[in-house]
């Protein structure tokens, strides 16, 4: 091939992309349902949009949960991302028509096993409804000052958090289910301040990569999507303080340089907000997929969808998003999609009563008398036949 036509190909393949990348952009998005529905409504977004996936923030029923899933599935054709955030705990998704399951605190506990087993439940759980991503685990540090987070994490430990991820993400995998660790780089070290004002994190880099970076240093590999944190890094933007998600030197120069990562980056654009900005979904959006975003979580809502996808169409025909940044997203979400299988639709009442009977036995077999906030040696959990659950 002559240096000409290498040259002619080289520019085929830089002007190709603005019109093919502006008509798959609803492939960027996953849109979070308040109430798990089918209405006519959401039908016609889906059919004109074409979203990536779609966020179940409650269920009603097994049944109709699976009705749905399907439905969606059906109509988005390709393989669509089903999220729901399922971490056990008093007011996880499933409690909605299953028993309770102990929070990743109490799970981490009682050692790795016990979190392996937590995430064989809740992926064997998800995988019987038809979801097929769960936005677990957290891997921030617990930290005194964010006590909302204590049942939520893992421990203060870096090691064990890293450990017990390991173990959680484990227990999904059995049941096809992806973890989307979270929350990158960590949000267990945020100053305090006033809820109007962006969040930040104060801890030097070094600190930050020997603590709060260490899980995701041990577990990026196994994860196939990240959720990118809504606080501010001073070690990484120290001048303008920038949410995470709005960051090239995270996105870009931490997390796809230094640690060389190749999964999803995922941003719910209803929290990634820089300081003191009051910001539509279609900048939210724009911000996000520049620093180097491949997946936005957007609010289920046409408006909110139209905002988001006309604000990425402006920046692309303006040239502040190119369009080669929007493929590399696509790309990465066209090949995370051969590993999904389509949902069925059908519960079988059998096997949503066995697994009843298994979430009753394993949290039966936690201490009752465990707070969800206390922390003790690990003892390790075991599997309703009584045989030890290896992580």
């Amino acid at each position: 091939m002559t240096a000409a036509a290498g040259d002619d190909r080289d520019r085929t393949r830089r002007d190709a992309p603005p019109e093919r990348v502006s008509n798959s952009l609803g492939q960027l998005l996953v849109v979070k349902l308040e109430e798990s529905r089918w209405t006519g409504s959401f039908e016609r977004l889906l059919y004109r949009h074409r979203p990536g996936g779609a966020f179940l923030r409650s269920l009603r029923s097994a049944e109709s949960t699976a009705e749905l899933l399907v439905k969606i599935s059906r109509t988005l054709k390709a393989p669509p991302l089903l999220w729901l955030e399922e971490e056990g705990g008093k007011d996880g998704p499933l409690g909605a028509f299953l028993p309770p399951l102990p929070s990743l605190g109490t799970g981490a506990e009682r050692g790795p096993c016990a979190v392996t087993r937590l995430g064989e439940l809740i992926g064997s759980a998800m995988k019987l409804l038809g979801f097929n991503t769960n936005c677990a685990p957290t891997l921030d540090l617990d930290s005194p000052r964010e006590q909302n987070l204590t049942a939520r994490t893992f421990g203060s430990d870096p090691r064990e958090v890293a450990r017990c991820g390991d173990a959680f993400i484990h227990g999904l995998r059995r049941s096809k289910v992806l973890a989307c660790g979270k929350h990158f780089p960590g949000l267990g070290s945020l100053q305090a301040g006033p809820a109007a004002r962006l969040p930040v994190v104060g801890k030097p880099m070094a600190q930050l990569w020997q603590e709060d970076l260490l899980p995701y240093r041990e577990l990026l590999p196994q994860l196939p999507l990240v959720m990118v944190s809504h606080a501010a890094y001073k070690a990484y933007d120290f001048n303008v303080s920038y949410a995470a998600a709005h960051s090239t030197n995270i996105l870009e120069g931490l997390l796809r340089v230094k640690l060389r990562y190749g999964g999803l980056a995922v941003a719910d654009v209803a929290r990634a907000e820089d300081a003191q900005e009051a910001l539509d979904p279609g900048e939210k959006a724009v911000r996000c997929v520049k620093a180097g975003c491949d997946l936005l979580l957007v609010e289920g809502g046409e408006k909110s969808v139209e905002l988001a996808l006309a604000g990425l169409r402006k920046a692309i025909d303006s040239g502040r998003l190119s369009a080669e940044r929007v493929e590399q997203s696509l790309k990465r979400i066209r090949l995370l999609r051969k590993s999904l299988t389509p949902p069925s639709g059908k519960v079988a009442q059998t096997a949503l009563d066995q697994l009843a009977r298994q979430f009753e036995d394993f949290s039966r077999g936690m201490n009752p008398n465990d707070g969800e906030h206390a922390r003790r040696p690990h003892k390790g959990a075991r599997h309703p036949s009584g045989e030890p659950q290896i992580a």
